[in-house]
C-alpha cells in the first residue's frame, strides 16, 4: 500500500530533539511508504524543517488562553456537519484551523507524533484539547491510528482516565518509547491496540553530516587546534517549567539551579582541564539562549565555555556530540544524542522519559533527579563518570545498539498497519501477526 495519506499529528516544533525525533520519522516513511503523502500538523509550522516532500501545518486545538470558549463550537459544528456530508468551504474562511481538520478528515491513516508524555498527567493543559482531541477526530472519520513510540503518564488524575480509556482503547497500535510509559499505561487497563515497547524514533537513523563540515564548525569556535588538544564536554541546561514545574518556588530553584549549574562547569574545567560546548536545544520563541547566558554569566572560567550556534540543526548536533569526551544532559533529547554517539553521559532528569532512557542504556547510576539534586551530588557523579569514562563507553554500546534495534520497530508497526489496511482486517490479532513477521528493519 504506497499511494497513502498520513497525517502525523500531536507535533512539536521549535526544538531540536522533536525535530531529530520526526525527522527520522519521516526517514522511515519514506523507506515504508515511499509514494505516501505526507502531513504533519504542529503548533510551530515555520521552525520544523523535515525535509522536501512534506507539508507542514499549523495545528489546532480546542481551548486556549486568548479565547477559552470560542474554538470548541467551530470544532463540533464543523465534525457533525462534515461527517455529514455538508461542504465546508465557508466554515474554513471562517475559521482557518480547518484547514488542518481537514486534513484529519482526508487521511487514510493518522499517526500520532514521537514526543511527551502528551498523554497523561504532566502537562494537563493540552492534553484533552489538542492531544486526544486529535486522536478522537480521526476516530470520528474512522481513520487507523497509531501512537508512534512517544512517553506516557502518569495518570494519577482519575476523573480523566475515563476520557483517557475511552479514546486509546480505539487506537490501532501504540508503541512507547520507555518501560516506565508502558506500566503506566498498563495501570489503564486499555484492551484493544496492540501496544509495544519500542525505543525513541531519534534512535532509528544514523545522521549524515560531513565530517569536514564539523571541523569547520569547532575551528570557528576555536575548538579545533592541534596545538590545544583538551578534551570536549558537553551540556544542556533545561528551563524552570521543566524541572520546577509543579513548584509553587520555580523561580527561587531556578536561580538555585542556575548557580549549581555555573559551579558544576567551573569545576569541569578545572579538574578535567577541558573545554564546554553548550547546546541550545530550544529555539524560536522558546529559545533557552537566555538560560544558557545566565549560567555562563555565572561561571568563572566563561572563557573555557562555547556556545554552539541556535541556527545549527539536530543532525549537525549530533555530529558534533560525536567529538566529545563526555555529557552532563538535562534536556531529554540531548541525552538521546549522546547515547547515540557512545558518549558517557550523566542525565539531569526532569521527567520518567530521561531515567527509562538511561537504564535502558545501563547507565541508571548516572541519573540525578533535579528536583532533590544538590551541586555536591552533581559533581561527584560527573566525577565517578569522568574517571570511568572509557568503560562505560565499552559497556554502553551493546544496550544502545538494543536501543537502536528496539526504536526501528516503531516504523516497523507502521508498515504492520499498512499492510492490514490493505488486507481489509485492523483487528489487534491482525495487527500482531503482521508486526510479528518481516524483521527489525523496514
Amino acid at each position: 500500500m504506497n499511494s497513502v495519506r498520513i497525517v502525523v499529528t500531536n507535533s512539536h516544533g521549535d526544538n531540536r530533539g522533536d525535530e531529530a525525533a520526526q525527522r527520522s520519522l519521516v526517514r522511515m516513511l519514506r523507506r515504508v511508504a515511499p509514494d505516501a503523502e505526507l502531513t504533519v500538523l504542529t503548533a510551530w509550522p515555520a521552525g520544523l524543517d523535515l525535509g522536501e516532500g512534506v507539508r507542514v501545518r499549523r495545528t489546532f486545538a480546542a481551548i486556549d488562553r486568548a479565547f477559552p470558549f470560542v474554538h470548541l463550537p467551530f470544532i463540533v459544528v464543523w465534525m457533525l456537519l462534515r461527517r455529514g456530508g455538508v461542504p465546508m468551504r465557508w466554515l474554513a474562511r471562517l475559521y482557518p484551523a480547518v484547514e488542518a481538520m481537514e486534513e484529519l478528515a482526508r487521511a487514510d491513516v493518522v499517526i500520532s507524533a514521537p514526543g511527551g508524555p502528551y498523554i497523561g498527567d504532566l502537562y494537563r493543559r493540552h492534553e484533552i484539547g489538542e492531544h486526544l482531541l486529535h486522536l478522537f477526530i480521526a476516530k470520528w472519520f474512522g481513520k487507523p491510528v497509531m501512537i508512534y513510540g512517544p512517553s506516557m503518564g502518569p495518570f494519577r488524575v482519575r476523573r480523566r482516565n475515563a476520557l483517557r480509556r475511552w479514546i486509546l482503547r480505539r487506537v490501532q497500535i501504540i508503541t512507547l518509547r520507555d518501560p516506565i510509559s508502558a506500566a503506566y499505561l498498563d495501570e489503564l487497563r486499555i484492551a484493544g491496540p496492540v501496544v509495544e515497547v519500542t525505543a525513541d524514533s531519534a534512535f532509528q537513523c544514523p545522521v549524515e553530516v560531513d565530517p569536514a563540515r564539523v571541523d569547520r564548525i569547532l575551528a570557528e569556535m576555536n575548538l579545533l587546534d592541534p596545538d590545544d588538544p583538551r578534551p570536549l564536554v558537553g551540556f544542556t541546561p533545561a528551563g524552570a517549567r521543566w524541572n520546577f514545574k509543579q513548584d509553587r518556588a520555580a523561580a527561587a530553584r531556578q536561580d538555585q539551579y542556575i548557580r549549581i549549574m555555573a559551579e558544576a562547569l567551573d569545576r569541569m574545567v578545572e579538574s578535567y582541564d577541558c573545554r564546554v560546548i553548550i547546546f541550545p536545544q530550544l529555539y524560536g520563541r522558546n529559545s533557552d539562549l537566555p538560560l544558557i547566558e545566565s549560567i555562563a554569566a555565572c561561571c568563572r572560567r566563561r572563557e573555557h565555555l562555547r556556545i554552539l550556534p541556535a541556527s545549527l540543526d539536530s543532525d549537525v548536533q549530533q555530529a558534533i556530540m560525536q567529538r566529545l569526551e563526555i555529557m552532563v544532559g538535562n534536556r531529554y533529547h540531548s541525552v538521546v544524542f549522546a547515547l547515540k554517539a557512545r558518549v558517557p553521559t550523566v542525565c539531569i532528569a526532569y521527567e520518567h522519559k530521561s531515567v527509562g532512557v538511561m537504564n535502558e542504556a545501563g547507565l541508571g547510576d548516572y541519573v540525578l533527579d533535579v528536583t532533590t539534586m544538590s551541586r555536591d551530588e552533581l559533581v561527584a557523579t560527573i566525577d565517578r563518570l569522568w574517571r570511568r569514562r572509557d568503560a562505560v563507553r565499552r559497556t554502553m554500546d551493546p544496550a544502545v545498539r538494543r536501543l537502536e534495534e528496539k526504536a526501528l520497530r516503531n516504523a516497523h508497526a507502521v508498515r504492520a498497519l499498512l499492510d492490514a489496511m490493505s488486507g481489509g482486517d485492523l483487528s489487534p490479532a491482525t495487527l500482531r501477526e503482521h508486526m510479528a513477521g518481516g524483521g527489525k528493519t523496514p
